[in-house]
């Protein structure tokens, strides 16, 4: 399922970001459970590469160094707002908010979204005219630090001739 969504998420790729943007997806299993002999934990990890570089990465290591924890309960959006790095949660739903950007959501509602993935998809989005790109660059000191990044490479490549 994967591999066709992926496929599917870089063919909709902006032509500039064709080659330097690509999508992974990786299940990291914990320790088996004693008894059970079953795995008890899994990382679901979604990670989004600029050039051979992770520039969005779900990150279960994340939630163990900041809150000392392995089931943390703060509310995501604060934390994707503050820093872009995401509880490991979070990448099991990935999956879902990808299908919801692919088959639900036109380009207009993904841009405008609350949740920050989908707005990340969007921008990647070849759909997504010269004049929104503009309007996203006017208006990013009102977007969060790591947002900024994905909104200034598009912008740059829109200016190449």
């Amino acid at each position: 399922m994967w591999s066709k969504t992926r496929q599917v998420l870089e063919s909709r790729l902006a032509d500039d970001l064709k080659g330097r943007v690509c999508y992974h997806y990786d299940v990291y299993r914990g320790k088996k459970h004693p008894v059970k002999r079953d795995w008890y934990s899994e990382a679901h990890v979604i990670s989004i590469l600029v050039d051979g570089s992770p520039w969005f990465c779900t990150n279960q290591g994340f939630w163990i160094e900041k809150y000392k924890c392995y089931k943390p309960e703060p509310k995501d959006i604060d934390i994707i707002r503050e820093t872009g790095k995401v509880p490991c949660e979070y990448g099991m739903y990935a999956l879902e908010y990808i299908h919801q950007f692919l088959n639900v959501l036109s380009i207009n509602e993904a841009i405008a979204h609350d949740n920050y993935f989908i707005r990340l998809l969007a921008v990647l989005d070849a759909r997504l005219g010269k004049r929104r790109i503009k309007a996203l660059a006017d208006n990013i000191e009102n977007e969060p630090e790591w947002l900024r990044k994905w909104i200034q490479l598009r912008v740059g490549t829109q200016k190449k001739p």
